[in-house]
């Protein structure tokens, strides 16, 4: 799906969107206030996008959630980030319907108010508290008390909803917390100093016991320890598998915007021009695959997560090779005369700040592809070609 089709798919989806961001113009939605992105982000409707149908939401496939965020992102990063960071929690939230009781009355509030979702997750691995946020839960009567801290947190003013990992502050365990935003008393704190992709609206979050009520919180403790913790492991697990997916098509779109750049120009050669398409829509390839490989098998399987990041980190190297070839060709004047080819340069190159990082992986990666092979080897098959 070349980038004119994933802004087809986002127009059949989202009316009106992929317009509206264009009459606004690449830099001027950039150093916009993120509330006008909020708004953009709500009067789309996309906040639904994910949401099952029968919690009034859209129930988007996943190749059409990835060609919405490939889309955004070559006409907008900042909102693009947005939009991973809520549609990834959405992807967490579903899988808690029926488990935790607030989870199908929050998605239907998601779809019916286009209610904006930021996460408060912090990186993690398979085996380990995958969200092992530094927000600690204190019991209390009738709920928890949440303190500690989130930086950064996208659309940290203007998000309705806050889906937060938690720890209890006694001891051991995991879980999550749904914290409505608005009479919660978090605190936002300047975070986001540099000004590419600031209209995102990534700052700091500080909790001071602020009051989660015991119907807004799974936490993996005490009675029943075992169940929450599989529950939470499970949730995360997809959770984390979409968000890989999810921040690839992301920024791949902006990657797609440079190259979309070139086309049309003169001296261009065909075979780089063919060397480009090979980055993009490879990755792309890899995105769609993926995305559905997790549709059809258990989420809770750790070997997805290692392929997902694989994933991940192969589009990463193809954005990263797409890019610079693509601002090479674009030649100096390009750069020069326009701030868009240094901001979409800069803008693509932040895909390797998002969690898991190339470092933490690598752990992982080395486990999974040892457990492969040890596989196969059970399964008398070769251990080598």
């Amino acid at each position: 799906m070349s980038i004119q089709q994933a802004r087809a798919a986002t127009d059949r989806l989202l009316p009106g969107l992929t317009e509206r961001l264009r009459n606004r113009g690449l830099m001027a939605l950039e150093q916009a206030e993120p509330a006008e992105l909020c708004a953009l982000f709500r009067e789309s409707g996309a906040a639904a996008l994910l949401v099952p149908t029968q919690a009034g939401g859209m129930g988007a496939a996943p190749s059409d959630t990835l060609a919405v965020l490939r889309a955004v992102g070559s006409l907008c990063p900042s909102l693009a980030v947005m939009m991973t960071m809520h549609h990834h929690t959405i992807a967490t939230i579903v899988q808690l319907g029926g488990i935790v009781p607030a989870a199908d009355e929050l998605l239907g509030a998601i779809a019916a108010n286009q209610l904006l979702v930021a996460s408060a997750f912090a990186e993690g691995k398979p085996g380990s508290a995958i969200f092992n946020a530094s927000l600690k839960a204190s019991a209390v009567e009738g709920g928890y008390l949440l303190n500690g801290s989130k930086k950064p947190c996208t659309m940290s003013h203007g998000m309705d909803v806050i889906v937060a990992g938690v720890a209890p502050a006694s001891g051991d365990g995991q879980g999550f917390a749904v914290i409505f935003a608005e009479g919660s008393g978090i605190v936002r704190e300047r975070f986001w100093q540099t000004p590419v992709l600031a209209a995102s609206d990534s700052n700091a979050l500080v909790f001071r016991d602020v009051f989660v009520p015991d119907d807004m919180v799974l936490l993996a403790e005490g009675e029943g320890a075992e169940q929450a913790a599989e529950v939470a492991q499970a949730a995360s697990l997809s959770g984390l598998c979409w968000f890989q997916l999810m921040v690839g098509a992301s920024y791949l779109g902006v990657a797609s915007a440079l190259v979309e750049r070139l086309l049309g120009r003169r001296g261009v050669a065909d075979l780089q021009l063919a060397q480009l398409a090979i980055e993009l829509e490879g990755a792309y390839q890899a995105l769609l695959g993926t995305a559905s490989l997790l549709q059809q098998t258990d989420a809770a399987d750790p070997a997805l997560y290692s392929q997902a990041l694989c994933t991940r980190f192969s589009v990463q190297a193809a954005i990263e090779r797409a890019s610079n070839l693509a601002v090479e060709l674009l030649g100096g004047m390009s750069f020069i005369a326009s701030d868009e080819v240094a901001y979409l340069l800069a803008a693509s190159r932040a895909i390797g700040f998002h969690p898991v990082s190339r470092m933490a992986a690598v752990p992982m990666l080395a486990d999974y592809l040892r457990q492969t092979a040890e596989a196969a080897v059970s399964a008398g098959e070769p251990a080598h070609v």
